[in-house]
């Protein structure tokens, strides 16, 4: 994927956080500029109103006309750098006293004496801001009209130049508010940046490292797949680890029959034909296979427990069902070695937690136990039986049974109780009831035989809620 095209978190959250900045931006210079135009404005009326207030000050009657003597500093104050053109006029009843033609008239009849107006209009082409005051005057039964007008550049050059200092200034800000969060995001974003730069050294080739990410400094928004993340590396580790150890396995309980088939092929060789020591050979060599595949049979159950640790039962099964089935299955087995095997159960179906698979996997590892350490002529029960909390399996037998510091060291892999008679085994057996037993949540408990010797293996089942 190119660079290009992905997302920048910190990107986002700049634009993100700048976009509002933005928005108020906009609208502060909008109603600053409104401001603006309503101080340039006053400002300047201000000044017209006393030009016009000079001006009316000097109105006097002479002779029965009306007359003015214009002070110089009437007009004087509106000069500015801008060069404004200013125009005024001093009329009475519509006859002009003193001042220009073209000035437009207010109407006087609209105005309060004594009080200035303000309007704008157009005197040669050119648009202005008048300011006109009715002034009544002793002698003169209508009041006397004094108007003041002022081209707008001066009032239009001071306020782009004060929409322009607020524009820069707001240009400013933003820019100083965009540097300080981005520096902010940095800083925030940091220990992302260190998370990414941790799992990035993980990524180069040959550095495997499937420690647990260190959450400390992660915030809490990130926290849940680092944790998710964690997690993962666990159960790749374990099954790395598992994979590790199947291998390990495999390879050191496979050498010994290996060995022992090469061994007795070499022999089939070298006897001579019709010796009967050809018989005891190939009968050896069949013994051998049949304890490979055994071996093999286990090992790969073994490793299909480790493999699925930890997911949890999704599936209901009928444990009278699969008791009856694995018991019809040893009862060849269990003749063969000159025992009994018997089923006891109660009526109706036993449902229990688990798949029916891993159900049968561990009550046949317990039989086959039961039948190969078995007295002769002894006797192997499989019961089944509810409980009040659940359901239970027990195998029980009538051999040597387990001493009770070992009963859990027989769990381990590859452990087998020295002292012990009966057959070679792999001590993988009961390691694989316990690993697929904690896949379903069970547990498995081991006992002597209360009416003598012998052993009895007890697991008890989770059942379904509805149960």
């Amino acid at each position: 994927m190119s660079t290009a095209r992905i997302p920048s978190l910190r990107r986002r959250l700049l634009v993100r956080m700048l976009l509002p900045v933005l928005a108020l931006a906009l609208l502060l210079g909008f109603a600053g500029a409104l401001v603006i135009g309503n101080v340039v404005e006053t400002t300047h009326d201000r000044l017209l109103d006393g030009s016009v207030l000079a001006i009316a000050e000097r109105l006097t009657v002479e002779d029965g006309e009306v007359s003015v003597d214009l002070p110089r500093v009437a007009l004087g104050m509106l000069e500015s750098q801008a060069q404004d053109r200013i125009y005024y006029s001093v009329t009475y009843l519509g006859a002009l006293v003193t001042g220009y033609r073209d000035l437009p008239l207010a109407d006087v009849d609209r105005l309060t004496p004594g009080v200035t107006a303000h309007r704008d209009g157009i005197v040669r082409g050119a648009s202005v801001r008048i300011a006109a005051q009715a002034r009544r005057i002793y002698g003169k039964p209508s009041p006397v009209l004094v108007q003041v007008a002022e081209t707008r550049e001066a009032r239009q050059t001071l306020e782009r130049r004060l929409l322009a200092g607020l524009a820069f200034a707001e240009l400013g800000l933003l820019g100083l508010i965009g540097t300080l969060s981005w520096y902010s995001i940095d800083s925030g974003l940091r220990p992302l940046t260190r998370l990414s730069d941790e799992i990035g050294r993980r990524a180069v080739p040959g550095a495997i490292n499937l420690q647990p990410l260190d959450v400390a400094g992660v915030p809490r928004e990130a926290m849940a797949p680092v944790l998710a993340l964690n997690t993962l590396l666990r159960r790749l580790e374990h099954s790395i680890e598992g994979e590790r150890t199947f291998t390990a396995d495999a390879s050191h309980q496979l050498r010994t029959p290996l060995a022992v088939l090469r061994m007795h092929v070499e022999l089939l060789r070298r006897a001579a034909p019709g010796d009967p020591a050809q018989a005891a050979t190939i009968d050896e060599i069949e013994g051998a296979a049949r304890r490979l595949e055994r071996l093999l049979a286990q090992l790969i159950a073994l490793a299909r427990a480790d493999e699925g640790a930890g997911t949890g039962p999704v599936a209901t099964t009928d444990l009278n069902e699969v008791a009856a089935r694995v018991v019809t299955e040893q009862v060849a087995p269990a003749l063969a070695r000159g025992t009994e095997i018997v089923l006891d159960r109660p009526d109706g179906a036993v449902p229990v937690l688990g798949d029916p698979f891993i159900a049968g996997e561990i009550l046949s590892n317990l039989v086959d136990n039961a039948i190969r350490y078995n007295r002769p002529g002894g006797t192997t029960t499989v019961r089944v039986a509810r409980t009040e909390s659940g359901a239970r399996l027990e195998v029980e037998d009538e051999g040597p049974g387990i001493p009770a510091g070992e009963r859990e060291k027989v769990f381990e892999r590859f452990y087998r109780v020295v002292s012990r008679g009966g057959p070679e085994g792999s001590g993988l057996g009961l390691a694989i009831v316990r690993a697929l037993a904690d896949r379903i949540g069970g547990a498995v408990t081991l006992r002597a035989r209360p009416e003598g010797p012998g052993l009895v293996a007890r697991v008890d089942f989770r059942v379904p809620p509805s149960v």
